[in-house]
């Protein structure tokens, strides 16, 4: 099943929400995460092999993966300087 951009994804009993910013061809699912590795409200997670990106719209307990494989959480751009 393919990833459709706008899409959102609950995990209820995990307690959290994620939605799709940029869709493929994967399948998306939530996992419980060990302390202090759970998703992050705010954040944005990619997963390499498909580029499905999710942004987490509220904080539970869960990890976000793709295809069985935990998405990596994107860092934040660096803006130029303006000087």
């Amino acid at each position: 099943m393919a990833a459709e951009t706008g899409k959102r994804l609950e995990c209820a009993d995990l307690g959290a929400q994620y939605m799709i910013t940029k869709g493929g061809d994967g399948e998306l699912s939530c996992a419980s995460a060990a302390d202090g590795e759970a998703d992050q409200l705010g954040k944005r997670y990619q997963d390499e092999a498909t580029g499905i990106m999710v942004l987490c719209t509220k904080a539970g307990s869960s990890r976000i993966h793709c295809d069985g494989r935990p998405m990596a959480m994107l860092e934040a751009r660096k803006l130029p300087s303006s000087d």
